[in-house]
C-alpha cells in the first residue's frame, strides 16, 4: 500500500497531488511535463518535496512535519528509469546482482540472479555485456535489477519509450504477465493511452501538477469528469446542449440541430450540459433501411479520412445546420480496418450516422 500527499514547487507550476494505491497497477497518464516522472522521483527519494508525506505499507519514508526523509536505499522501492542506466562495465549477472552484493554468498546470489533471468525470459544471458543487448533486452535487465531486492513497490518511468513498435507490443504483454506474478503495487508513467488501458487497473490523469481523475480505464475513457480530461484522452465528440425532456428512462438533449436521447442523469429541465461521445461510438450506417433500428440519427458528409494503418478516423460535417461552423468538421467517427474495408467510405460521400445512446456521457456545462 502506497499513501502519498505531496506539494512541490516546479518552474512552471506546482505539483500538488494526493492518492493511494494497493496491490494494483496504476498508470500515471498525461502530457509530457505534467509532473508524472517527478512523482516517481519523489517516491524513490531522489527529490525531496517541499511538504507532504509518503508511506509504503504503513511505513513512513517521508514526512515533512516530522523532518523525516529516508534515503533511497532504505525505502525498498524498485525504480526503472527511461534510460535503464545499466552499468556498461558489468555483465548482465553483475548488473542484476548489484543490489545484492552484501546480501548472501556468491552461490546464493547466483541462484537469485538465475531465477530472475528465468522470470524475465532471458536464461543464458548472464555473461552478456550491456552493449551486446537489444533495447528490449536492456529493459528486461533493468526490470530484473529493480525486482531482485524484493521491493515493496515498483516504479516504471515510461518503460517502453525507447523501443520500436513490435518490441514495445511484445514487452507490454510480457510485462502484463510479470506484474501479475510479482503482485506488488506498481506505478508506471506513460502518455500512451493504449498502454495505460492494457496494463493498468486504474489510471491517474495528470495535468500541470494536478490529478484530474483517478478511475478504472473504462471509467476514464467513457466517463471523463471534465472537459480537460476528455481532451487529454484524445479525439472526443463534445457537444454543448440543453436538457429538453426528463423521463424515467433517460433525457433528451438539444445539441444544436441534434435532439439526442441519452441515459439518465440527475439534471433538471433546461440544464446546460456537455455531451461526450468517443469516436468509436459513432456508428456509420450502410443503408436507409437500417435507420429504424438506431437512435440519434444524423446525415453527414465525409470531409477527411486519416489512418494509423489499424483504424480509420473520419471527420464528418453535418448536412444542413452545422454544429461547429467555424471548424472543418462537426463529428469524428473511428472504425477498425475490417469495418472500413467493408464500408469503403470516401471523402465527399454522404452517410447516415447514429450517436450511440448508451455511450453518451453528460456533464454539467
Amino acid at each position: 500500500m502506497l499513501e502519498l500527499t505531496i506539494y512541490h514547487q516546479l518552474k512552471e507550476f506546482d505539483l500538488n497531488i494526493s492518492f493511494q494505491t494497493g496491490q494494483e497497477v496504476m498508470a500515471l497518464f498525461g502530457p509530457s511535463g505534467a509532473g508524472k516522472s517527478m512523482t516517481l522521483q519523489i517516491i524513490a527519494g531522489l527529490v525531496r518535496p517541499k511538504s507532504g508525506s509518503i508511506t509504503i505499507n504503513k511505513r513512513a519514508v517521508f514526512d515533512s512535519s516530522r523532518g523525516l526523509n529516508l534515503p533511497p536505499q532504505q525505502r525498498r522501492v524498485g525504480y526503472v528509469m527511461q534510460e535503464y542506466t545499466l552499468f556498461p562495465h558489468l555483465s548482465v549477472a553483475e548488473n542484476i546482482a548489484y543490489g545484492l552484493r552484501r546480501n548472501g554468498s556468491k552461490h546464493e546470489i547466483w541462484q537469485v540472479v538465475t531465477n530472475m533471468l528465468d522470470l524475465i525470459q532471458l536464461p543464458g544471458f548472464a555473461n552478456y555485456r550491456s552493449d551486446e543487448l537489444s533495447g528490449g533486452q536492456k529493459q528486461r535487465i533493468a526490470l530484473a535489477r529493480a525486482l531482485v531486492t524484493n521491493p515493496e513497490i515498483l516504479l516504471l518511468d515510461e518503460p517502453f519509450s525507447a523501443l520500436d513498435g513490435p518490441t514495445r507490443a511484445q514487452l507490454r504483454m510480457d510485462l502484463q504477465t510479470l506484474l501479475s506474478q510479482i503482485n506488488i503495487p506498481t506505478l508506471f508513467v506513460t502518455h500512451d493511452l493504449a498502454e495505460a488501458n492494457l496494463l493498468a487497473d486504474r489510471i491517474a490523469v495528470y495535468h500541470r501538477g494536478k490529478l484530474l481523475q483517478v478511475s478504472t480505464p473504462a471509467e476514464v475513457m467513457h466517463h471523463p469528469t471534465s472537459l480537460e480530461v476528455a481532451r487529454l484522452l484524445g479525439p472526443h465528440n463534445c457537444l454543448s446542449g440543453e436538457v429538453r425532456l426528463v423521463t424515467s428512462h433517460g433525457l433528451q438533449v438539444q445539441a444544436g440541430s441534434l435532439l439526442l436521447d441519452t441515459p439518465s442523469y440527475p439534471f433538471a429541465l433546461g440544464q446546460a450540459v456537455n455531451c461526450f461521445l468517443r469516436p468509436e461510438q459513432v456508428i456509420l450506417l450502410r443503408s436507409k433501411e437500417s435507420l429504424q433500428n438506431y437512435t440519434n440519427l444524423a446525415q453527414v458528409q465525409v470531409v477527411s479520412i486519416v489512418t494509423d494503418g489499424l483504424s480509420f478516423s473520419l471527420q464528418l460535417c453535418l448536412v444542413g445546420e452545422r454544429l461547429f461552423p467555424d471548424q472543418r468538421y462537426d463529428l469524428i467517427a473511428t472504425v477498425p480496418l475490417h469495418v472500413y474495408e467493408s464500408l469503403s467510405p470516401v471523402v465527399g460521400q454522404m452517410w447516415w450516422v447514429s450517436l450511440k445512446r448508451d455511450a453518451i456521457h453528460l456533464l454539467k456545462a
